[in-house]
């Protein structure tokens, strides 16, 4: 039988006869019923120098024979691939030397394979692939190659391709618990991947090892045109790729989570849910958006009811992001949460709320948690050279902006934040500021300057703006305010001024004001024609009105 002329389910086909999967390769295992860990064999036809690879173990390997004996007499097979030393492959052997007669069978492995594989008893010598180039000769011009994929799952594991139909050979790697075992070869990447990921998560040791394995054979043999593993399903050519790419997002080793057996379902939680606080590392900048992830991934294990992150930021103490919570509170999380320390400074946790009926918590998710903040101390300090940069990006623009001795903002400022009509302008000089600097000095002058600052912002509306100009010169911006209401902010401040005590700063202890008021939209402004320059100097002139009417007054444009 030809595996591209039958379905992918092989139900009513003789369970004896071999299955063809490319030109003189055929799969010659035997499905175990009721057997989730089925184990493939297949048979390399080279003529009289055929290739059994991983023949199996005493359960299957009479079938295995068997089938072999429909394509070439049992007397062709001249190489015995085994790509590790596990009994699943490699437990066949004492009974192949008994069946199989010809004096030159060799043992294809790597030495750290054969160093176990003499212990079964054979009688077979070992055809070491490092001592070969790493290749068998086939017929022609076709070979069979070798490139180690160590700790996959064996320290001297390795994978064979046949140069001839681009079959890559895969023993472990790509294999997978068989729901169905009537399902010999599959296209659909999601049943592979789902069926493959339980299998390669605790067999394999790590995330990193399994993807260094399969990059080493993609650039080894770009084009590979099927994949037969050992256990699983046979992939075919137009999703090889893809199954490469999906498969390298598996984490792995997850027994490493517990102490002793336990219950491997609730690990494979775990370790799915610490492959995507990976992935919500990567993808999530914020805090408060990390938290949201956080808090659905943690849910998914079944054990954790919410979650909050802190973090100790430096001059402004802990502050601690919640579900639901669109900024920072400044607390810590709740006393009565487990917390996870990440290390390093500045100090920060992860806190946990078991679910109901969690009272003891999740050992093994603790550990999970543990062993992920050492990786989350990279995204911290990211998000806290975001937090440097915005402050000192708004440090650079208050000084930019603002005025250095009274805090008001300045000429700049204003240049950048003209309002829109209607509004009003009411531009204030201190009078005889001169004497003031003349009598008791600069010192004096600008605490002078700092205190008119100060009732200038108390005495207008959160709305209003007020700016220093330069000198003694200060303009108050009144947006939707008319003449009259302005008339009364002017008025306000003028007398509040006269009462400001000023002892030691200012002649006889007071200083006063002139003011100037102008409002936009009226005159010129009606019509839309009046810039802000315009109303700006229409208030100027209003002020040097009441200067030169005897000062301590309010003019009007």
């Amino acid at each position: 039988m030809v595996l591209s002329e039958l379905p992918i389910s092989l139900q009513g086909f003789d369970p004896e006869a071999p299955i063809q999967i490319a030109p003189q390769i055929w799969w010659v295992g035997m499905r175990l019923p009721d057997d989730r860990f089925q184990c493939h064999a297949y048979y390399l036809d080279n003529g009289s120098r055929g290739v059994l690879i991983d023949p199996g173990s005493p359960l299957t390997i009479e079938a295995t024979l068997r089938k072999v004996a429909r394509i070439r007499d049992l007397e062709a097979i001249r190489y015995i691939v085994c790509h590790h030393c596990d009994p699943d492959i490699a437990a066949s052997l004492p009974l192949l030397s008994g069946r199989l007669k010809r004096p030159d069978v060799e043992v294809v492995t790597e030495w750290r394979a054969q160093a176990l594989l003499r212990h079964y008893g054979h009688r077979f010598s070992y055809y070491r692939v490092e001592e070969h180039g790493w290749c068998l000769p086939l017929a022609g011009e076709r070979r069979l190659e070798f490139q180690l994929t160590p700790y996959l799952h064996f320290p001297g594991a390795f994978v064979s391709f046949d140069t001839g139909t681009g079959t890559l050979f895969s023993s472990d790697l790509f294999g997978g618990f068989v729901p169905d075992a009537a399902v010999l070869e599959s296209s659909d990447v999601d049943y592979l991947i789902d069926n493959a990921r339980p299998f390669h998560q605790h067999y394999m040791p790590s995330r990193e090892l399994l993807t260094a394995g399969l990059n080493r054979i993609q650039l080894h043999w770009p084009r590979i045109q099927r994949i037969a593993p050992q256990h699983g399903h046979i992939v075919p050519g137009p999703v090889v790729a893809e199954v490469f790419q999906r498969l390298t997002e598996i984490n792995c080793g997850v027994f490493c989570l517990a102490d002793a057996d336990l219950d491997l379902k609730r690990l494979l939680r775990i370790s799915q849910a610490r492959g995507r606080i990976t992935e919500a590392l990567i993808s999530q900048d914020s805090p408060t958006a990390l938290v949201a992830s956080l808090r659905t991934i943690l849910a998914s294990t079944g054990t954790v009811a919410d979650c909050e992150l802190a973090i100790d930021l430096p001059g402004s103490g802990w502050c601690s992001w919640g579900e639901g919570q669109r900024a920072a509170e400044r607390r810590l999380p709740p006393a009565d949460w487990v917390r996870v320390a990440l290390p390093g400074e500045p100090a920060a946790l992860l806190a946990l709320r078991w679910s109901e009926g969690q009272d003891e918590g999740d050992p093994e998710l603790l550990a999970m948690l543990r062993e992920v903040a050492t990786t989350m101390r990279p995204w911290l300090q990211h998000y806290l050279h975001g937090v440097r940069q915005q402050r000192n990006t708004a440090a650079l623009r208050e000084a930019a902006y603002s005025d250095a001795l009274t805090g008001l903002a300045n000429r700049r400022a204003l240049e950048q934040q003209v309002p829109s009509t209607p509004y009003a302008l009411i531009s204030i000089d201190i009078d005889h500021f001169k004497a003031v600097n003349d009598s008791y000095g600069h010192g004096a002058g600008d605490l002078v300057l700092q205190r008119l600052a100060s009732l200038l912002s108390r005495s207008v509306r959160p709305q209003d703006a007020v700016y220093r100009l330069g000198g003694e010169e200060f303009l108050l911006v009144l947006p939707a305010a008319d003449q009259p209401s302005a008339l009364t902010v002017a008025e306000r401040i003028r007398t509040s001024t006269a009462r400001l005590d000023l002892e030691g700063l200012a002649p006889e202890g007071h200083i006063s004001l002139s003011l100037g008021i102008a409002q936009a939209g009226t005159g010129a402004a009606a019509s839309g024609t009046e810039d802000f320059a315009t109303v700006l100097e229409r208030a100027d002139g209003a002020l040097y009105r009441s200067k030169r009417e005897g000062r301590d007054r309010i003019s009007c444009a």
